[in-house]
């Protein structure tokens, strides 16, 4: 036991321990403070990622209707939205802005279309 104790000035014995429990009770504390904001942090992006197939409100109603966007507004908001996939997108032959086009008229969600982008572009 006596690796845990040393002298203090007035040659009293002191335990370290005591000072080790305080260090590591303050981290602890600290860490526990910091998760705890961590987990609302976490839940906000997983509430903002549900959110992104989501169609915005202007759209909803007009698939409710039964009818999709023209390929002019399809290509338009595609850019407001998904800039990344627009570049790649306008790089695609006609033929392949047409497939794609095509699958978003009968209801494919955004992320199906963003990987079929992708696969055209990378000619999967």
């Amino acid at each position: 036991m006596r690796m845990w104790q040393f002298r203090g000035e007035t040659g009293r014995v002191v335990p370290t321990l005591r000072w080790s429990c305080r260090v590591i009770f303050g981290f602890v504390i600290s860490f526990s403070v910091s998760a705890a904001g961590e987990d609302d942090y976490l839940s906000a992006l997983q509430q903002e990622a549900g959110k992104v197939d989501k169609p915005a409100a202007g759209v909803a109603s007009a698939e409710v209707a039964g009818d999709r966007l023209s390929r002019e507004s399809f290509e338009s908001e595609l850019k407001e939205k998904y800039a990344g996939s627009a570049v790649f997108y306008s790089k695609l032959g006609p033929s392949s802005q047409e497939e794609i086009y095509q699958e978003y008229q009968s209801g494919a969600t955004i992320s199906e279309l963003r990987k079929k982008i992708m696969d055209r572009f990378l000619h999967r």
